[in-house]
């Protein structure tokens, strides 16, 4: 039996809401107030589920004068199709664990989207409660990331914001379908800090061939593979520094030992290739001994050892030694090594 809504449609077009609707109908409060007049009981003591069905039918254009009487009467499961049409299979289940409170047009119109989609539409059917983050969230993934509701709840706007970018820069470098294939795996990521981590990997290419062989006792780290195993060995952070050899400014060499050191060199415009740094264990610096046999089989590389050429042209200026302080060549090596 439906509920009577009298005099509901002869209502002044400008009845105003109470506070207490603006409360619960949010954006809708003046649209509701002029079918359920001050004090607007007929829609405030409806069910959650209800109240839901009302805004839902505002936000997708239905008309909910007509629908009304049926939203608040009739069996859910008739008023649903009422107010949606062709609605997507568990709305009318999902309608009640959307809160107390109404959501915006466009958290609705993403609800259905959601919905229509089986990954997401899993998630939440099956979910306890179904919140406006959540579903924002989801909806803002990368279409294989749908059903991650995990690292949806975890993600922050800017987190997932951040996500999206690096999807659509895969998707420049590499083609929609390498995107989505890395948007898979990403998706089950055991946490945000793994993700992002596997999403940084996916980003950064393989590097180029390193400038030199290398030497007996100083070998090159030439994979994205072989700089995380010394990172992780090394306990340092040359997982980071993997964009810099990707983009072939940089290449990195490990030196046997012991001790073993990791060796940094950068490109330079004056001298070719210089030395970076270099560091032992746990970022420690290079004792003085080990800095002179490194130094020599750098030097059979043709890698240059000292100021490096920006540092140079730096100081080729009328200030060096008056207001720029100059600092001698040695001082340089020693910073490389890990030494002030």
């Amino acid at each position: 039996m439906f509920i009577s809504i009298q005099g509901s449609a002869q209502a002044k077009a400008g009845s105003a809401p109470t506070s207490l609707l603006k409360l619960v109908a949010g954006e809708f409060a003046g649209r509701v107030a002029v079918l359920w007049p001050e004090p607007h009981g007929g829609f405030l003591t409806a069910s959650a589920q209800r109240r839901h069905l009302v805004c839902l039918g505002f936000a997708v254009g239905a008309d909910v004068q007509a629908l009304a009487a049926a939203i608040m009467g009739a069996r859910l499961r008739h008023a649903v199709p009422a107010v949606v049409g062709t609605p997507p299979a568990g709305l009318e289940r999902v309608l009640g664990r959307l809160g107390e409170i109404a959501w915006d047009a466009e958290a609705y119109r993403l609800l259905l989207t959601l919905l229509a989609r089986p990954a997401p539409a899993k998630v939440l059917r099956h979910a306890e409660a179904v919140d406006v983050g959540l579903v924002r969230r989801l909806a803002g993934l990368p279409a294989p990331m749908e059903d991650a509701v995990r690292l949806a709840r975890e993600l922050t706007p800017e987190g997932l914001a951040v996500l999206c970018e690096a999807h659509e820069a895969l998707r420049f470098r590499d083609g929609a379908g390498a995107a989505e294939e890395a948007a898979g795996r990403w998706a089950k990521a055991g946490s945000v800090r793994a993700l992002f981590a596997a999403v940084r990997d996916d980003l950064t290419p393989e590097p180029g061939a390193p400038p030199h062989p290398g030497t007996a006792r100083l070998r090159p780290l030439a994979t994205k593979a072989a700089l995380r195993d010394a990172a992780r060995r090394y306990r340092n952070c040359l997982a980071d520094r993997m964009p810099h050899a990707a983009s072939g400014w940089s290449a990195f060499y490990e030196w046997a030992g012991p001790p073993g050191a990791v060796v940094e060199v950068a490109r330079d415009h004056v001298f070719g290739w210089r030395l970076e740094e270099a560091r032992l264990a746990g970022n420690r610096p290079v004792p003085e001994p080990l800095r002179d046999e490194i130094m020599a089989d750098l030097a059979l590389m043709g890698v240059h050892v000292g100021r490096s050429g920006w540092q140079l042209d730096r100081l080729l200026r009328e200030d060096v030694g008056r207001g720029y302080r100059f600092w001698p060549v040695e001082a340089e090596v020693a910073e490389a090594f890990g030494e002030g």
